[in-house]
């Protein structure tokens, strides 16, 4: 399985950035212009979008970035990954939670069981839903490594609905994945990104606790002005450049 080459060098450097344009069902131009833009003006690792061919050519015109899609359809990420897309994310499931969707175990085993087989050297990143247990979580994990899955992304508590309903209410969106970061960065050798609720204030906690990069959707796109999203991200950056630690670079990413 090939990683591309920006990819690799950041996590090597646990610099790994990730910026997300918005949820699976984002199309808004303006607003993805912005944000790619930025991410390619702050140097961000990589960008995540929606697996939509009209967002596809419009990332590959702003920015020379590895591109990642967000899909849970097969067919869909098929279509993606026939278009030249570098990673597949199999996620983000926040557009699903806010029409009262849930997913089990067995369903993210399914799905990316079946796109890695479909698609054997594409670099591939499941979320672990927030909706499964700590222990699920951890279950979940050792298997998506030993399929063959490249990255794994936590998940805060993100719907209101969910949240009431499934887990600790003392955890908020950032405090879940940070510690399903921790548990994580425990039990795989695969990289592990921490996002959901990643910002300035928390980022350098989540690499100390074993993330090998970050996810940033909210922390970038609440701001308005490209320039200031630039700093933004520029800022988060140095943070993780300022909290290397040699013995957590995650194994067999290449």
């Amino acid at each position: 399985m090939t990683m591309h080459k920006k990819i690799v060098n950041d996590f090597r450097k646990q610099q790994v950035l990730k910026i997300i344009s918005g949820c699976i069902n984002n199309f808004n131009e303006n607003e993805i212009y912005k944000t790619v833009r930025a991410a390619t003006l702050g140097e961000a690792t990589y960008i995540d979008i929606a697996a939509d061919l009209k967002v596809i050519s419009l990332a590959r015109k702003l920015t020379n970035l590895p591109i990642c899609v967000s899909s849970i359809i097969p067919q869909q990420i098929n279509t993606c990954v026939d278009n030249g897309v570098d990673i597949i994310e199999i996620g983000n499931f926040d557009a699903y939670y806010s029409q009262s969707m849930s997913f089990t175990m067995e369903d993210i085993k399914n799905i990316s069981r079946k796109v890695r087989q479909n698609h054997p050297s594409i670099t591939i990143c499941t979320t672990l839903p927030y909706i499964l247990s700590l222990k699920e979580q951890l279950e979940l994990a050792k298997y998506l490594e030993f399929i063959g899955i490249n990255l794994l992304q936590t998940e805060g508590t993100i719907n209101s609905y969910h949240t009431h309903k499934h887990v600790n209410l003392s955890l908020n969106n950032c405090h879940s994945t940070l510690l399903t970061t921790y548990n994580l960065s425990k039990i795989v050798n695969i990289p592990i990104i921490s996002a959901s609720g990643i910002s300035i204030n928390n980022a350098k906690v989540a690499m100390s606790y074993g993330a090998s990069g970050l996810g940033i959707k909210t922390a970038i796109s609440k701001i308005k002005n490209i320039d200031d999203k630039v700093k933004m991200i520029k800022s988060i950056k140095s943070i993780m450049s300022s909290n290397i630690q040699l013995d957590r670079i995650p194994l067999h990413i290449d």
